[in-house]
């Protein structure tokens, strides 16, 4: 705290925006709000041959995404996906193709036992939202050991109500 001042709380609520950091460099007519950087549709830098961003930094307008990609994991590993694919056509002398997002729409833990879906075709809250955001976040990580650890892991948590602080704090 700004000089040695305490702050006394039983609840912390971290929030904070998404901004990149951009590259020195760059053009800055290239650079919009948020530092996001204007790319086309095959996420290339706007008036550019060679540099291309995908994520948080890439902003393109597409359909009903007017204004710019939702700055979430999806969207970059869409974009990495198809990035690679335009790469390798590119080095073999063909045309890349467009990035299209494929909106899969969202889920959220809000607590112990809590969490919110929503699916393009259902949407739920509640005990069952969380055990369907654990089961898909567990079968995203690599490896059946470290899925197994992290499945103990989540049970010793959840069984011990372990509400160890996650976060590091200056």
């Amino acid at each position: 705290m700004k000089g040695g001042e305490e702050i006394r709380s039983k609840t912390l609520i971290w929030a904070a925006g998404v901004k990149g950091n951009v590259l020195p460099g760059l053009p800055q007519d290239k650079i919009i709000a948020n530092a996001r950087v204007k790319v086309d549709e095959v996420n290339r830098m706007q008036d550019s041959d060679s540099v291309f961003v995908i994520g948080d930094l890439a902003y393109m307008e597409e359909g009903k995404f007017e204004r710019g990609h939702p700055q979430v994991a999806q969207v970059a590993i869409q974009q990495a996906d198809k990035l690679a694919k335009n790469l390798i056509a590119i080095n073999r002398g063909n045309s890349p193709s467009a990035f299209h997002y494929n909106d899969l729409r969202s889920m959220a833990t809000i607590g112990r036992n809590r969490a919110v879906v929503d699916l393009p075709w259902i949407k739920f809250h509640g005990f069952p939202a969380w055990m369907f955001w654990l089961f898909v976040h567990l079968m995203a990580i690599l490896g059946v050991k470290n899925r197994l650890f992290i499945f103990i892991e989540w049970m010793w948590r959840y069984f011990t109500y372990d509400q160890s602080l996650r976060i590091l704090i200056k």
